[in-house]
C-alpha cells in the first residue's frame, strides 16, 4: 500500500536499468479532477537523485519501503 512517506520506484525498465526511487509527499483525492473518465491515483514524489519532485500516475509504481 502506497501512502504519504513511502518510497516508491518505477515499475517499468529503461535498457535494463530500474527506475528512479522516490518519496511521496502527497496524495491526490482521485475524485476531484475535472476529468470525465475513471478516476486516476496520483502522488505527488520528490526524487532525492535528482532533486526534482513531480505528479505521477501510482499504477506505473511499486512500492519498495
Amino acid at each position: 500500500m502506497i501512502k504519504v512517506g513511502s518510497m516508491i520506484q518505477s515499475a517499468y525498465t529503461h535498457n535494463g536499468r530500474e527506475g528512479n526511487i522516490g518519496i511521496v509527499l502527497k496524495l491526490a483525492d482521485p475524485y476531484a479532477s475535472n476529468y470525465q473518465s475513471a478516476p486516476v491515483a496520483l502522488a505527488r514524489v520528490y526524487y532525492p537523485k535528482t532533486r526534482t519532485s513531480g505528479w505521477v500516475d501510482l499504477k506505473d509504481m511499486k512500492a519498495i519501503a
